[in-house]
């Protein structure tokens, strides 16, 4: 149980960052309130850094090869 960890708190890291950068994404196009590249950029790194944490600590399947 305690090898799921590094792998849960991974997709909860990746979807809070993606979910916030979908959601400022649009104010770039928007004429109202300003949103810097750089917050922008910070979290695509963000949650890319946590999609390859969450490859890199998923569990291994525990049944069958399956093919």
């Amino acid at each position: 149980m305690t090898k799921t960890w590094p792998f849960v708190l991974s997709l909860a890291g990746m979807s809070v960052s993606a979910a916030v950068l979908i959601l400022l994404v649009p104010s770039l196009f928007g004429s109202g309130e300003q949103v810097s590249v750089e917050a922008l950029v910070v979290l695509a790194c963000l949650a890319g850094v946590f999609a390859v944490g969450a490859r890199l600590c998923r569990p291994s399947s525990s049944g069958s090869d399956g093919g």
